[in-house]
């Protein structure tokens, strides 16, 4: 069997979280690999379970992560699929809960992610500014990302 490891990532962190869900999958001995959300779609049929992640920017999801759920829904639909969400708040906002919930998922995880000034654009590094908040930050817990991938064993990953 395989998983895909999909990640729709603006500045990075997304993209390492899944890399890193992909590696302690594959430490259980789980054939995963990992795929930008621009290229998945092709190798959709290859795969046997799909973990897809994207970042939320501005209190939504980034674009093309939903994007990438509704134009393959009737493929998804037939695997076993999970969801995580990388933010920088606490917790995920009620209503980015209720819109991943709409896809056909088995579980949906939050995870906080990084910030880096270089990697953020002058508008985003002059909101956190005007916010009060900081623009170089690691939020990321990584023993609850590999936590939550071996949890998927439990999900018939395999």
């Amino acid at each position: 069997m395989t998983t895909m490891v999909v990640v729709a990532s603006k500045h990075g962190s997304t993209a390492e979280i899944g890399e890193r869900i992909a590696s302690t999958l594959s430490a259980r001995g789980v054939k995963a690999h990992v795929k930008d959300v621009g290229e998945a779609g092709k190798w959709l049929y290859e795969t046997d379970n799909v973990v897809v992640g994207m970042p939320v920017y501005r209190q939504k999801l980034l674009g093309v992560g939903t994007l990438f759920l509704e134009a393959h829904r009737t493929e998804l639909m037939g695997k076993p699929l999970f969801l995580f969400a990388v933010g920088g708040g606490p917790v995920l906002a009620p209503e980015l809960t209720e819109r991943l919930k709409q896809f056909p998922h088995r579980e949906i995880a939050y995870f906080r992610g990084a910030l880096d000034a270089e990697k953020l654009s002058f508008l985003e590094n002059l909101q956190l500014r005007a916010a009060r908040q900081p623009n170089n930050a690691d939020y990321r817990d990584w023993p609850a990302v590999e936590d939550w991938a071996n949890s998927l064993i439990a999900y018939g990953i395999s």
